[in-house]
């Protein structure tokens, strides 16, 4: 009889060979139970290590042990069972094979019943394509799902939501075989994952915190990898979307849109931000457990081990060099430098003073790890959550911005204090908070991230330029104090010390100082950019004769000098720029020290130091693209030196007026000459005329146009005709007063050019232009001769050496002039440019507080005009011709609506003519810069809407989407950025660009009905001749309110606003003296002028007559035979306009006794017509002799008028011949 076996299983064997001793314990007892009830062990091999620990409450290391045993058994296991299920039916005896064989082959070994198994690629393949995916589908959820966080918020999201499209998919024959496109099935998968998971998806990338490269939202991400791909960030199309852009034109260098321009900057996205300044999390045990989940992925109580430096290099991503690293401790950990001596002398290890200041809030003991202990644990308890909150954001901090930690910890330090020192010192001011990453913060960081891919700017640079240098090394790396002044290459025996001491503000004259030879030398300065450079950081800090060798102090000479260098300016170009942007308030604000105060209070002695860093890049990039060396602009905007000693150029000047003035004075005796009577001895023209010139001859400057100045001018020299010569009779006067006011002029003219051709070589423009800014510089030609006559003395005799004290004014003008004419030069600025400019340029082309005064904004704006002009194909004058015809709108304000509409349809079709852009393009831009009325009226909407250009040029993108990118809050709206996210990623297809409508091919505005009452009317008469115009727009419907200009040259026009509902305006028109044919202009400002009807300006036809004094006088002898005699009348109206090319008739009548005789007279021609001076000719003769009246007749008027007789001799008698 067998006896029973007591064999044990091969996986129970197994278990207790690798746990020996060990298996009796109670933590295997669940793990042994299984085995000895002989379950598979299959599914021990296949939940892995991990599943194996948490399914049977063993650790890790001890599940690895048996499965390392588990696994051999089951693949030999495995093995048999393929073996076994390939063998065939059994071989039978040869001689039952019925003979002989071949040989040994595959169907003969192994018999292998093919009849059973599944053909090659069919569905129930057990090692075909369905079987793979069926099998990965149930791994997933059964080896990874069951595993990981569960919770709705926060948790993995299970595939079976991630790919619900999967398990509805039909595998058929069809589904296995039919060729379908991979872009097919990439759209249905995709199709199905949009319309169904994409707003939980977003939703879980965003609330997700772990791993760290969460959040992730993916239209910021969008937005920012598209801007980037540019060389931009969204941060610029925030400032240069802004109407007050740039900001050094403005007082505090702040505007409201300034911090959410340096968030942007900084590249994070909304859900970076409100995770790096969320409040800290609290110290109790529900918040706890759910921070270490959402933010470590600690599930249950995992978090426990985040202490272990293993684990918490596992959830950070950090090996453990880089542990040390974040930490600051090891051979990372910070070593003050040797050379400073104003602090104690510290006991330990300093990393929460620097490297790792944020992490351990400034506060000892700092993070450190415990060596000596199993797995290396960190000293901060997981219990205490707080340094675990801040070594989160800080961790993900460095990953985002792509720096090491201790540099990205010396930003938030620089940052922290910056802002702390922005906080007034008072009795109320709190006692200095722990570090933590605020608003201003993220600005700093996006100012920052702005020099540093602009101008490759170093976190050690920057923190200084808004805090102060660090005298902590790191690990062999000497301090930042000591890089920069103790790393010089002079062999100085001594360091530099940082003790605080006092040392001279100016050196003594030969007298060596060590301190201020040690800054030149590590900052490469001379001595005479040290000295403008200490009087600024002097006053900064008020201190008058002396400075201190302490971090403040020395961190401003480094800031002033290394700023500008950076930005590619000089020191001395650098402190010069900040104090003719802003005073010495912006000086201050970098020579002292650096505060970060966001929106500019009352109580604010200096500006926010990233606004005014700002400023200083704006105005920098400013003058690089528009090629204006920075020494030049700043010297142009600068109050002019003014020297009281003429230099050689004045000299010159001086010199051409006395060579030129003499010819051009107006004398008595220029008078005289010219046939004015003189008068009694002893007295003097010009005496009589002190409003139209002075003593010298120089004729006085009158404003008001030409016209208005002989009218003016001719009155004053009547009074003087009337006075010096008492002579109370006009028609004596008259033809004096003419011949004096062309002496007059005649000498105004002479000085007026003389004054242009010494301007012009003085300036080096162009004579035109050099007076133009004579008259930009708010003086006039008499002024200027004046000044420089009384500067030349009364002898007039020049030499080179002037009166020990000139006249101020004058060389005050002079530099005003110098200055204006390097700017006119500089920027090309033509003559028409000027005349708009100093017609009424200066007062509506942008704000300022005094038109007169030259500023950076005169010359900011000057420069938007002549880009402008530079970009367009355009000639300049159509920009030109727009501001002034939009001038002519007047206020928005009180327009009609349908005006309001009309001048913005029309601004709207100009500016794209001009700029080459889409009228739809220029309509978003104009309603984005004006959006109350819509208009573009002044040079700083120029600017903006120019920006919006070259950005849209530069990136592809059209103005809405630029707009959106400019607009998008600082705080979370998802609509907004999604919004602008699709706006954006159409910029990447490469279509046409929009098209604007040639002039030919658009409708025109508006339809202009002109209809006169009549098309004839008197000249010099009270007659009128009233215009109908009726305005309708493109679908024929009036438009009423709209103001209409018009213009004759033979008249005057007087045009009322279109009236409601009918949009019909009448247009009186005022014939002048002139006679002729004209056709009128009307127009719309901002719309092609259309001509009206031809109308006649003419005579009176009815009432022409021949006026005796302008007939022609009749011999009053007898006309020897033979001879005849020309006879001429002017046809003349009432009004005194002549009968041009009327036709007139002669006749003669003889008279007396002539009549009763056989007497002829021959009048050549009987009929003709006036001249073109309305004079009518005649001759006249007789063959027989007699006495004859001559009559000419107007045929229009139906008047005659006679001559006196004419008596012609008879001809001689035969025998008198």
């Amino acid at each position: 009889m067998a006896s029973k076996s007591t064999a044990k299983k091969p996986a129970l064997e197994l278990f207790e060979q690798v746990f020996g001793e060990q298996q009796s314990l109670e933590k295997f007892a669940v793990l042994r139970s299984w085995l000895e009830r002989g379950e598979s062990i299959f599914p021990l091999v296949e939940k892995g290590a991990e599943g194996l620990a948490k399914d049977f409450d063993i650790n890790v290391e001890d599940a690895r042990k048996l499965l390392r045993r588990l696994n051999g058994l089951a693949v030999y296991l495995r093995r048999q069972f393929i073996e076994q299920s390939l063998a065939g039916e059994t071989t039978p005896a040869p001689f039952e094979a019925g003979g002989f064989n071949t040989g040994p082959s595959f169907e003969l070994l192994f018999r292998p019943a093919f009849d059973q198994f599944a053909p090659v690629g069919a569905l129930e393949d057990a090692t075909g394509v369905v079987a793979y995916l069926v099998e990965m589908w149930k791994w997933v959820g059964d080896n990874i799902e069951d595993y990981g966080d569960s919770d709705a918020i926060t948790g993995m999201i299970p595939i079976h939501t991630r790919r619900a499209d999967i398990s509805e998919l039909l595998i058929d024959h069809n589904a296995m075989h039919q060729t379908v496109s991979a872009v097919e099935i990439t759209l249905k998968v995709l199709e199905r994952f949009i319309g169904k998971t994409e707003a939980e998806l977003e939703d879980a990338m965003i609330l997700r915190r772990y791993p760290n490269g969460l959040p992730y939202y993916k239209h910021w991400a969008t937005i920012n990898a598209l801007v980037a791909d540019h060389g931009l960030s969204v941060g610029h199309f925030a400032r240069w979307t802004d109407i007050e852009y740039p900001n050094f034109l403005l007082p505090d260098a702040w505007d409201d849109d300034a911090g959410r321009a340096l968030a942007h900057a900084s590249r994070l996205g909304p859900f970076q931000r409100d995770l790096l300044t969320e409040r800290p999390v609290p110290d109790d045990a529900d918040t706890r457990n759910a921070f270490y989940l959402k933010n470590y992925g600690a599930t249950g109580v995992d978090w426990q081990n985040l202490n272990q430096v293993n684990f918490f290099a596992k959830r950070t991503k950090l090996d453990a060099d880089g542990v040390e690293a974040f930490l600051s401790i090891g051979r990372y950990a910070p070593t003050r430098s040797d050379n400073v001596s104003i602090y104690a002398a510290a006991e330990k290890e300093e990393s929460e003073r620097s490297g790792s200041v944020f992490i351990n809030g400034g506060e000892s003991p700092a993070v450190s790890v415990n060596y000596e202990r199993f797995q290396h644990r960190l000293s901060e308890s997981p219990l205490n959550p707080r340094r675990y909150d801040r070594m989160n954001r800080k961790r993900r901090l460095d990953l985002w911005l792509r720096l090491p930690p201790e540099e990205v910890d010396s930003l938030l330090v620089a940052a922290f204090n910056a802002e702390w020192a922005g906080i007034p010192d008072s009795p109320e001011k709190p006692v200095k908070p722990a570090i933590w990453v605020t608003d201003h913060t993220v600005h700093a960081l996006g100012l920052f991230q702005t020099l540093r891919e602009g101008f490759q700017c170093t976190a050690a640079e920057f923190a200084v330029f808004i805090d102060k240098f660090s005298i902590y090394g790191r690990g062999q790396l000497a301090s930042q104090f000591d890089q920069i002044f103790n790393n010089v290459q002079r062999h100085y025996r001594d360091p530099l010390l940082l003790d605080n001491g006092e040392f001279p503000l100016l050196p003594a004259q030969g007298v060596p100082e060590l301190t201020i030879s040690r800054i030149c030398s590590a900052l490469e300065i001379d001595l005479q950019t040290y000295q403008y450079l200490a009087l600024a950081i002097a006053r900064a800090h008020g201190r008058t004769g002396t400075l201190e060798r302490s971090p403040e102090i020395l961190s401003a000479f480094y800031r002033l000098v290394k700023l500008p260098r950076l930005l590619g300016m000089t020191p001395v170009e650098g402190l010069l720029m900040l104090m003719v942007l802003g005073g010495e308030a912006w000086a201050d604000g970098l020579a002292g020290v650096p505060v970060i105060t966001g929106e500019p209070t009352a109580g604010d002695t200096v500006p926010d130091v990233l606004n005014l860093i700002s400023a200083l890049v704006a105005c920098r990039y400013w003058c690089r693209t528009r090629d204006l060396p920075v020494l030049w602009m700043l010297q142009q905007v600068a109050v002019p030196q003014v020297s009281n000693v003429a230099a050689e150029p004045e000299l010159r000047l001086f010199e051409q007026v006395r060579n030129l003035l003499g010819e051009a004075l107006l004398t008595h005796t220029g008078f005289v000459t010219a046939g004015v009577p003189p008068l009694q001895v002893g007295h003097n023209w010009k005496d009589l005329l002190s409003s139209l010139t002075d003593p010298l001859g120089l004729v006085k400057s009158r404003e008001g146009t030409e016209d208005q100045y002989v009218v003016f001018a001719r009155e004053e020299l009547d009074k003087a005709v009337r006075e010096g010569l008492i002579e109370d009779d006009i028609s004596v006067r008259a033809p004096i007063v003419e011949i004096m006011l062309t002496v007059l002029l005649q000498a105004r003219a002479a000085q007026l050019s003389v004054a242009r051709e010494c301007l012009a070589v003085y300036t080096g423009l162009d004579a035109e232009r050099a007076l133009k800014v004579l008259t930009w510089a708010n003086s006039s030609v008499y002024e200027l001769l004046v000044r420089i006559v009384e500067q030349m003395g009364e002898d007039w005799e020049l030499s080179h050496t002037l009166r020990e004290e000139p006249l101020d004014p004058l060389f005050f003008l002079l530099a005003d002039i110098r200055r204006l004419s390097a700017v006119v030069a500089e920027l090309d600025i033509s003559l028409e440019t000027l005349d708009a400019l100093l017609d009424y340029g200066l007062n509506d082309w942008w704000q300022q507080n005094d038109p007169e005064v030259f500023s950076v904004a005169t010359l900011y704006y000057l420069t938007v005009l002549t880009h402008a002009f530079e970009i367009s194909k355009q000639p300049h004058t159509e920009l030109l011709e727009y501001l002034r015809q939009i001038h002519e709108w007047g206020d928005p304000e009180g327009l009609s609506t349908d005006a309001l509409r009309l001048a913005q349809q029309a601004s709207e079709v100009w500016l794209a003519r001009f700029f080459d852009w889409s009228e739809q393009e220029v309509h978003e831009c104009i309603g984005r810069i004006d959006p109350t009325y819509r208009l573009l009226k002044n040079l700083q909407q120029l600017d903006l809407l120019v920006r919006v250009r070259e950005l849209a040029t530069h990136t592809q993108m059209d103005a809405l989407t630029i707009f959106l990118l400019g607009t998008l809050p600082e705080t979370v709206d998802k609509s907004v950025y999604k919004d602008a996210a699709e706006h954006a990623s159409l910029s990447l297809w490469e279509t046409a660009a929009a098209v604007r409508p040639s002039a030919e091919l658009r409708a025109p505005l508006i339809n202009m009905q002109i209809v006169p009452d009549n098309f004839e009317v008197i000249a010099g008469s009270e007659g009128k001749i009233i215009f109908t115009i009726r305005l309708t727009d493109q679908d024929g419907t009036a438009l009423s309110g709209v103001s209409i200009r018009g213009q004759a040259s033979l008249g005057t026009l007087v045009i009322g606003n279109t009236q409601p509902q009918t949009g019909v305006a009448t247009a009186t028109y005022t014939p002048g003296k002139v006679m002729g044919a004209e056709r009128p202009l009307f127009w719309v400002p901002l719309i092609a002028p259309q001509e009206g009807p031809l109308i006649q300006v003419t005579d009176d036809e009815l009432h022409l007559d021949f006026p005796a004094p302008f007939m022609s006088r009749v011999p009053t002898n007898v006309v020897p035979a033979g001879q005849a005699v020309e006879l001429s009348a002017v046809l003349m109206d009432r009004f005194g306009n002549l009968g041009k090319n009327r036709g007139v008739r002669w006749s003669a009548t003889a008279v007396d006794d002539a009549s009763l005789l056989a007497v002829e007279a021959v009048i050549r021609p009987q009929q003709g017509q006036t001249t073109q001076q309305g004079v009518a000719r005649a001759v006249i003769s007789s063959p027989t002799g007699g006495t004859f009246i001559c009559t000419v007749f107007s045929e229009s008027s139906k008047n005659t008028v006679d001559f006196a007789p004419i008596e012609f001799a008879p001809p001689p008698l035969p025998n008198e011949a």
